[in-house]
């Protein structure tokens, strides 16, 4: 019985030792060996990564920071698919394991001769409601991605139709060795037959005057970035942008722009600040996000002057397997001296968006928007082989996922100068619904959905996010 006790003791005074010697083991980053990137610098993989060769690791720790990796270059938009792994293996130290980090990626296709046909609403389900074709603006050009390796973007294009000009721009290019500080610029000239000159019964009124040009804009702009990290970012852009309009415009809404000019020079001024954890930008399901954006603008000779303040926070979970839900509060502030239509467009305008209101827009000054989903995934990524032939490598592997989505939101938004007509501002509004998401390759994320808002309205809307079209 001694002996047995005695075994007993032993086995276990062993265990606890070797099991704190296991939880006691790190890893050092040896080696980090990179392949498949054909074009993309290896430098440009490295720069996503939150560790460095050299660097001692608990190997849980390690095995978490791999997926950060994953999910940081996955957010680059420069590849198709990201493998990363590593092999321990003993060390000349004594105190930890040596091991070699392993990355393997897919890259897109960067070159695309651009053919866009652009509907000249705040989004596809509002033109379908209105199938106004004389809304479209056709574009011909080309966007070059990961120009010379280095994550560069180039993009040159022509538009006629609604809208008729051109766009130039560059961006991502660094400035240190370290890719901590970038410069991007942009110069855009467009000329418009129809314009979004007020909004009337919550619905934007259009005016087109078929023999003149209503609006000839030229703007230039420069942006300067600064990312020390992976997570961090902070944006500068300025820029400037000289406008002349029609009599027609000032006729129709005389505080269109908060000056009696037709001509005018506006200066202005945006920092952006971004905390960036999600793990998939395009659609995330997991982490969150946070941001702020403080900007001013300057025109008809400092006579006229608008500053706004927008905060942003949004938190993605997982709260049983394949089940996934999100919260996001959008709210913003912004101040002038006169009264001015093209600052006060608020929800249905850029990424201000409720549910149940696609035919809608809420002018005003302030607003708080929450956007709620809760999603289940019906069909996890699946990678589809198309063919073997290596032309056609960059698209041969689409990958495809299926959501299905609850969605309620909440907003308010207050307008000083609001329109007796336009009801909805000044009020709390809702909308919920349901609907199918479908996340494909190169950042396609088709949507469709059923609504109903406040009013009990319902309807069928159509959404699809596509940066390559």
């Amino acid at each position: 019985m001694k002996i047995r006790i005695k075994r007993i003791t032993l086995c276990i005074s062993l265990a606890i030792l070797l099991s704190g010697y296991i939880k006691a083991t790190d890893i050092c980053i040896s080696e980090i060996s990179i392949s498949g990137n054909k074009t993309t610098k290896d430098f440009i993989i490295l720069r996503e990564l939150p560790f460095r060769e050299g660097d001692i690791l608990p190997e849980e720790q390690l095995i978490e920071q791999l997926e950060v990796a994953i999910e940081h270059l996955n957010n680059t938009s420069i590849f198709n698919y990201v493998y990363v792994d590593y092999q321990s293996f003993p060390s000349e130290r004594e105190d930890c394991l040596s091991c070699m980090v392993t990355i393997q990626v897919e890259e897109r296709w960067y070159y695309w001769p651009e053919v866009k046909i652009k509907f000249e609403d705040r989004n596809l389900s509002s033109w379908l409601h209105e199938k106004d074709f004389k809304r479209i603006t056709i574009g011909w050009g080309l966007r070059v991605d990961n120009v010379f390796g280095l994550r560069h973007t180039l993009s040159a294009n022509h538009y006629f139709g609604f809208q008729t000009g051109f766009r130039l721009s560059y961006k991502n290019i660094a400035l240190n060795r370290s890719r901590t500080k970038m410069l991007g610029f942009a110069v855009t000239s467009f000329y418009n037959k129809t314009m979004n000159l007020l909004s009337e019964n919550d619905k934007v009124v259009y005016v087109k005057d078929p023999d003149n040009y209503l609006d000839r804009t030229f703007s230039s702009e420069l942006n300067y970035t600064y990312r020390p990290g992976i997570r961090n970012s902070h944006i500068i852009n300025v820029g400037y942008k000289r406008t002349h309009l029609s009599d027609t415009v000032l006729k129709i809404n005389p505080h269109y722009w908060g000056s009696e000019k037709l001509t005018n020079n506006t200066f202005s001024a945006i920092y952006t600040y971004n905390h960036e954890h999600r793990n998939l930008v395009v659609y995330p399901t997991k982490g969150y996000y946070a941001g702020t954006e403080v900007g001013g603008a300057v025109a008809d000779n400092g006579k006229f002057f608008y500053g706004s303040l927008n905060l942003k926070f949004q938190y993605y979970g997982e709260f049983s397997p394949r089940w996934f839900w999100s919260s996001r509060l959008n709210t913003g502030a912004t101040f002038k001296n006169k009264q001015a239509y093209i600052y006060d467009r608020n929800v249905g305008y850029d990424e201000k968006n409720l549910t149940g209101y696609d035919y809608y827009v809420i002018d005003g000054q302030h607003y708080t928007l929450l956007n709620n989903d809760i999603r289940y995934c019906i069909m996890p990524e699946r990678i589809v082989r198309i063919g073997s032939s290596e032309k056609l490598s960059k698209f041969a592997k689409p990958h495809f996922a299926l959501y299905a989505k609850l969605s309620y939101d909440i907003g308010y938004v207050y307008n000083e100068n609001r329109n007796t007509t336009n009801t909805l501002a000044n009020t709390f509004v809702w909308g919920s619904g349901i609907g199918l998401d479908l996340v494909t390759y190169y950042d396609i994320v088709l949507n469709c959905s059923y609504a109903i808002n406040k009013m009990g309205e319902g309807a069928f809307y159509i959404g699809i996010k596509a940066p390559i079209f």
